[in-house]
């Protein structure tokens, strides 16, 4: 006999266990079934290196400030404790110069200002405009499924910083930033801005100059002692509203009945007594398309949609993903760029800066070349926790830095993938990085205990759902941008995704969000007393409330 639930997600990454999560609370009876024994598998906070050194060992940024989810889902009830940092993020030059962005827009001006009084003008009239029209630009772009308006909406927003939509949808991210400031430097850093919330290509389009823009809407939190603590408040959360979880439980396929996808069979290996759940109204895919495509009957597809089966054969997972290196310290970093500004100290997320606008437009198309040694080190986005996070501090003082340099996959130049694991070239490029934070740090040889790295195909091997270790869910430009997505809510009656759709399943858990919504308006729950949240509000309450003031560590 099966077991009936309302609903099933398969895959309990935290959009899956968010997704379900809303459900629940809606008062539907959800099953969220994980393959694996852990939930949140690029949410994993690990001792890497032992001793009590906590480590983010994929997602570093927690934008779940961003997110509806933080005050709907109560997530600060059952257990995520966030720091919000006075200085989030900033840029780091070798030449011993860094651009730190603060909560305080005077105080980031100021900073700005250093290096142009003209651009520090300019970004005062972009940042005051854009969080002007915040709320709305991320509920009508982010937190809802694409469409043809939405797209319309997007390109108007061109309008913010002085251009019309036609204008804005022909000119990529280079071409926005050169008309709106003059420094490089400051370029530089804006670009790496816009980089971090993956909106998109900045070398293409409309999307570059779309997300140039859109990424000013970013904001993020440190989750106290780890990012897994994320993982663990949506499981509490989704459990306190009655949610099944299933651990060990790999979905073998998923069988429809009557023309929807309704009963859900795990293998036989399971220690799960039940190998077949029976999803009564809605199943929702939380695993990346081509996995997907592995568990559902493509002649189900090919007969009710064949351009949904088409997307899935021919998703893109090539694009850029995650190379990171870990380094264990002795005690604090020591930024060289202190001297400049010492704040640097606390900046829980700086961002390693091109050494020129020249060199950043350049590494980008390198990048595109697929000339992995190109871009070697070119740039990297570096988790400073421990700067604002003593829980991560044990008794003896060590820290940990995270670095995570984005590379093309292929490998063709070396003989195709099998080449991510031959040690000479990883090792190659892990020294990069390594030489990277010799240049950036003081005394780095001499503070550093140990290093170590995961390359894509480890990140691959750890989470097999997310194929050449790419932790979207498949590309995010181009053809794969916004419309070009998995649909949230599938033409096919009961079917929907979480995984590879808009936005991208990161932590402000917008695809879990969007897809809620579109179950819940579907199966006529949607209409909650508490389901009234708009982006940033409980961000914003956060802030009222003084949460800000946090301890730095010396």
């Amino acid at each position: 006999m099966a077991r009936n639930f309302d609903v099933i997600v398969v895959g309990a990454g935290i959009n899956g266990l968010a997704c379900g999560a809303y459900l629940a609370k809606a008062g539907l009876e959800v099953a969220v079934v994980e393959a694996r024994n852990e939930c949140g598998p690029f949410a994993l906070t690990e001792e890497i290196f032992g001793g009590g050194v906590p480590i983010d060992t994929h997602a570093g940024v927690c934008f779940v400030t961003m997110s509806p989810a933080l005050g709907e889902l109560e997530l600060d009830r059952f257990g995520l404790d966030l720091i919000l940092p006075r200085v989030p993020t900033g840029t780091v030059s070798k030449d011993g110069t860094n651009v730190l962005y603060y909560t305080d827009l005077d105080r980031t001006c100021a900073e700005i200002a250093r290096f142009s009084e003209r651009d520090a003008k300019a970004y005062r009239r972009l940042r005051e405009s854009v969080m002007k029209n915040a709320v709305e630009m991320l509920e009508r772009g982010v937190f809802s499924a694409p469409s043809a308006e939405g797209l319309e909406y997007l390109w108007s927003l061109g309008k913010l910083v002085g251009f019309s939509p036609e204008d804005f949808r022909t000119m990529n991210g280079f071409e926005l930033l050169d008309l709106l400031f003059e420094n490089e430097k400051v370029k530089c850093s804006l670009l790496g801005q816009a980089a971090i919330g993956i909106f998109g290509d900045p070398a293409e389009k409309g999307e570059g100059s779309l997300m140039t823009v859109l990424g000013q809407t970013s904001s993020f939190g440190v989750p106290r002692g780890g990012m897994h603590n994320l993982v663990h408040a949506l499981v509490r959360c989704f459990r306190h509203y009655g949610g099944t979880l299933l651990l060990n439980a790999p979905v073998e396929r998923v069988e429809f009945e009557g023309g929807r996808p309704s009963l859900v069979h795990l293998a036989e290996h399971s220690p799960i007594p039940e190998k077949t759940l029976r999803s009564r109204q809605a199943t929702v895919i939380h695993v990346s398309p081509p996995v997907a495509l592995q568990i559902l009957d493509s002649e189900e597809l090919e007969r009710h949609d064949p351009n949904l089966l088409r997307k899935m054969k021919d998703w893109d997972m090539t694009g850029h993903c995650a190379f990171t290196s870990y380094v264990l310290l002795k005690g604090a970093a020591q930024w060289s760029s202190r001297t400049w500004n010492p704040d640097i100290q606390e900046c829980a997320f700086p961002l390693r800066a091109w050494d020129s606008w020249d060199h950043a437009k350049s590494s980008f198309q390198t990048a595109k070349n697929e000339e992995i040694f190109g871009v070697a080190g070119d740039v990297g986005e570096i988790y400073h926790l421990s700067s604002v996070d003593p829980s991560r501090v044990p008794a003896d003082g060590r820290t940990a830095l995270v670095y995570e340099v984005e590379y093309p996959v292929n490998m063709r130049r070396y003989g195709g993938l099998s080449a991510w694991d031959d040690r000479e070239i990883t090792d190659r490029l892990h020294e990069s990085h390594l030489q990277d934070l010799r240049d950036m740090l003081d005394d780095f040889d001499a503070e550093l205990i140990d290093s170590t790295y995961f390359t894509p195909i480890d990140n691959w091997r750890r989470n097999p759902s997310a194929i050449l270790g790419h932790e979207l869910g498949g590309d995010v430009s181009g053809p794969q941008w916004y419309e070009g997505r998995m649909p949230n809510r599938s033409s096919i009656e009961g079917l929907y995704f979480t995984q590879g759709v808009w936005p991208c399943s990161l932590t402000h858990l917008g695809s879990a969000y969007v897809t809620a919504c579109a179950i819940a308006d579907d199966l006529g729950v949607r209409d909650q007393a508490w389901w009234k949240n708009r982006p940033m509000q409980r961000y914003m309450e956060l802030m009222r409330e003084g949460s800000m003031n946090v301890e730095v560590t010396p």
